[in-house]
């Protein structure tokens, strides 16, 4: 009888599958392979895509509809001032009224926020746990393509602390449970990534330290193998490969686009939210604006390097934000391994070839200095195979 085991991840989604004598993480994107991006992308007709499809569709529809156009639109309701002489006035929001569709990424990392509330997506109100319904139903969906079934009972892997501390856990695995439900998962068992890693790698007879070290959190567990695994204690904390990413962008590549530029005598600096938007991929995108594009090439001519705001315009006119995410993703990845790479990106006026040293690298960290220690798509493997224990939730 087969089981399986899903690894829901902030940045990946993996899927495994146990068939009685080994397990195998399948290829449930079909661009992707094994690690599926976490992200979905609704259209505007209300047709939808997932992992690396969404992505590539995302792109291509920002890239043919040129830059952005804002309005203002009333929301509906009245905003009451802490002046009590000050009347109610009507609410409005400064939003992107053409926008082809909406992209959604990191969901897991909202699961155990107080906040509950509904997202408007072209009319339509969605909460997060529908949101996350569709990211598994497609993958319920590749499993039922590539095996033959669809499954309705599933182990599903949950870090050892959600983001939001110890109170948040109740609020996650309920929104979680709520997502399979919908997405049609019968029968749901939750077990701590850490620990389906520690199946997956079959580690050595005696005690070892497993660290999962995922897009958004840091799981270990400290396990004991004798006749069975024995999971003595397990911990987690809120740092991610994500951020590391965006640390390595920050440092190798964002100061090719301008970020620790100065010029004049008053030593003008690019404003916070276009440095803060460099390393995040989705928030760079958002920035093709005209106005936005124009008031560069007019700090340009107030003395500001050509260079670096010639490649930012292109960065963002032509969403090369992700490809530049990757590329440093990879190099990250390489640094697990060697002791230096070279940071590579060469598209329109982004020019970059930046030595990177484990050791500059890490300093990026000074709290911390943790290395990735094992594949991502081990966690789902782990979570199929039988004898992974079950986490029992708090609250």
């Amino acid at each position: 009888m087969r089981s399986f085991g899903l690894d829901f991840g902030t940045s990946n989604t993996s899927l495994a599958v146990w068939d009685g004598s080994k397990s195998a993480v399948l290829p449930i994107d079909p661009l992707a392979g094994a690690a599926m991006p976490t992200v979905l992308y609704v259209r505007r007709d209300g047709s939808s895509s997932v992992g690396r499809s969404a992505i590539e569709a995302y792109l291509t529809d920002n890239r043919t509809r040129g830059p952005i156009k804002r309005e203002f639109l009333p929301l509906g309701v009245k905003m009451v001032s802490s002046n009590p002489y000050q009347k109610p006035v009507d609410a409005v929001i400064l939003t992107d009224v053409s926008s082809p569709g909406r992209l959604f990424q990191a969901l897991k990392t909202f699961l155990g926020s107080e906040l509950d509330v509904r997202t408007n997506v072209f009319g339509e109100a969605k909460g997060l746990e529908q949101l996350i319904a569709v990211v598994l139903a497609h993958v319920r969906d590749r499993a039922h393509e590539l095996t033959g079934s669809a499954p309705e009972e599933i182990t599903i892997g949950r870090p050892v602390e959600y983001i939001g501390g110890p109170v948040a856990e109740a609020r996650a695995i309920a929104r979680m449970r709520v997502a399979a439900e919908l997405a049609g998962f019968r029968e749901l068992r939750f077990v701590y990534e850490p620990v389906g890693a520690a199946h997956s790698a079959d580690v050595a007879r005696g005690v070892s330290l497993v660290f999962d070290f995922g897009g958004g959190t840091l799981d270990l567990a400290l396990v004991d193998r004798g006749a069975e695994l024995r999971v003595l204690a397990t911990a987690g904390a809120g740092i991610g490969g994500d951020r590391c990413t965006e640390r390595l962008i920050d440092d190798a590549v964002a100061p090719r686009l301008g970020s620790r530029a100065s010029w004049g005598p008053k030593r003008l600096h690019l404003p916070a939210f276009i440095v803060n938007a460099l390393h995040d991929w989705h928030a760079l995108s958002a920035l093709n604006e005209k106005p936005l594009l124009e008031a560069l090439d007019e700090l340009v001519k107030q003395g500001a390097p050509r260079r670096e705001l010639e490649a930012l315009k292109d960065a963002i006119s032509l969403q090369l934000g992700y490809e530049i995410f990757m590329s440093a993703d990879s190099t990250k990845c390489e640094l697990s391994s060697i002791p230096a790479a070279i940071l590579t990106y060469h598209h329109a006026a982004v020019d970059v070839d930046a030595r990177v040293a484990r050791g500059r690298f890490e300093t990026l960290f000074p709290r911390s200095r943790v290395r990735d220690a094992a594949a991502f798509t081990s966690v789902a493997a782990g979570l199929a195979m039988p004898g992974a224990q079950e986490a029992v939730a708090a609250g």
